[in-house]
């Protein structure tokens, strides 16, 4: 009877270890994969930070070479001619080369389009009502300037 008892816990305590091993077994594989997924993981991570960090650049980059580019366009009373300068990026003047065909009346009024430009640093701008011809002529003169400006 002591070496039936002894026999069944033998037998019991086996039956356990025997179902313990397929497990540990499983559970090592498991943390395998986890562990390669988290280097995989981290790998992706890093790449993606990499990919922001360059899209932050690419962003904060002008896309203007510097230089001084010139830019004509048809306004009310003929062409405008304007100059733009760029400096370090950003555009840091524009003047009117010639504007001798327009009305000194709507020159005066689209002259403030020429700071709003600046401001903004584009061409996005509104024209100025009672002078839409002049300030589109001048608008299209900056944005052809601009456009030989970029990079």
């Amino acid at each position: 009877m002591k070496y039936r008892n002894f026999i069944t816990k033998v037998l019991c305590f086996l039956l356990v270890f025997a179902a313990f091993v397929p497990y540990q077994a499983k559970a090592a594989r498991k943390a395998e994969e986890e562990a390669e997924n988290a280097a995989k993981i981290a790998e992706v991570e890093a790449a993606n930070r990499e990919v922001r960090k360059q899209m932050a650049e690419a962003e904060n980059a002008s896309p203007y070479t510097d230089g001084v580019y010139e830019g004509t366009a048809e306004g009310f009373g003929g062409p405008v001619s304007v100059e733009v300068t760029i400096d370090g990026g950003d555009i840091t003047e524009i003047r009117l080369l010639d504007v001798s065909g327009e009305d000194p009346a709507y020159l005066m009024q689209v002259e403030s389009l020429l700071d709003q430009m600046l401001q903004t640093q584009g061409v996005d701008v509104d024209t100025i009502s009672g002078a839409t011809f002049t300030s589109k002529g001048l608008i299209h003169a900056v944005t052809e300037a601009l456009r030989k400006a970029r990079r």
